[in-house]
């Protein structure tokens, strides 16, 4: 499995274009983040996709990397992932609660319910934009923040583990460390990121073969995670990376100990 450090969430996207390339078939995102990152009206990429969206990708990527970075942002970019085929289905877990929101469902080799999107065109400056939201005609929509996003199939641990038993599709983990501690927690006890951590480890023990696994730091444009805590953060996350595929990294990444050795300890 490889694992790749990004620092807004939005980033993403190209790993998941990579891999999605490379089984030529959509993904299974299990997504750790307190966040759900659902929203939508971003644009679409800048040249409409042909015939075989595998050429279509391949030529793009330049402009996928500048389209990912620059026009999205980390709040939009898992729409376009649903739009164009990229993601099958998608389970967000928030480690501060108990339940996971399904996105879409996996039954063996096949998808359920996955959210559908739709192309609305406007103008600004008299330029035609066309830009990608959620389909509210064929799928289920609830109100957030003034924005409509996807409602989600609430499941239990159990149910996601059957979901992911035996699972012939490719599995992709997306770590946002604001799972862990947001700005908002800066004086949150150490227990608690342990109790999340713990959580997290008990998500992940459900994943057979993931083949990739992205961490989000959120620190620009805006700090979602305390400065001064995400490389602690980081560090821990990428422990439970490690045990889960039993591999190394060949990244220089400063430990500080305290949650990581508290986590092994337990």
């Amino acid at each position: 499995m490889q694992t790749v450090i990004i620092d807004s969430h939005n980033e993403v996207l190209l790993y998941w274009i990579r891999e999605y390339c490379r089984h030529k078939m959509p993904l299974v995102v299990v997504r750790i983040d307190r966040h759900h990152d659902m929203f939508s009206d971003c644009p679409r990429l800048p040249a409409k996709e042909g015939s075989n969206i595998f050429d279509y990708f391949d030529r793009m990527m330049p402009e996928i990397y500048e389209y990912a970075k620059r026009r999205l942002n980390e709040g939009n970019f898992t729409c376009p992932a649903f739009h164009y085929g990229i993601l099958g289905s998608l389970y967000h877990f928030d480690p501060r609660k108990e339940k996971i929101d399904a996105y879409g469902r996996v039954f063996g080799g096949e998808f359920l319910d996955a959210p559908k999107t739709r192309i609305r065109s406007s103008f600004a400056g008299g330029k035609k934009i066309d830009l990608i939201e959620w389909d509210g005609a064929s799928t289920r929509l609830r109100k957030q923040n003034g924005k409509l996003v996807p409602a989600p199939q609430s499941i239990g641990i159990r149910a996601f583990e059957g979901d992911l038993d035996e699972i012939c599709l490719p599995v992709v983990i997306g770590f946002d460390l604001d799972g862990l501690c947001t700005t908002d927690e800066r004086e949150l006890a150490k227990r608690a990121i342990e109790k999340r951590l713990k959580r997290v480890k008990s998500l992940l023990e459900c994943i057979s073969s993931p083949v990739l696994a992205c961490i989000a730091r959120s620190q620009t444009p805006r700090a979602y995670v305390p400065a001064d805590m995400v490389d602690e953060l980081q560090e821990a996350a990428l422990c439970l990376m490690k045990r889960k595929c039993q591999a190394h990294y060949a990244l220089p990444i400063a430990t500080t100990g305290s949650i990581r050795e508290a986590f092994q300890a337990g």
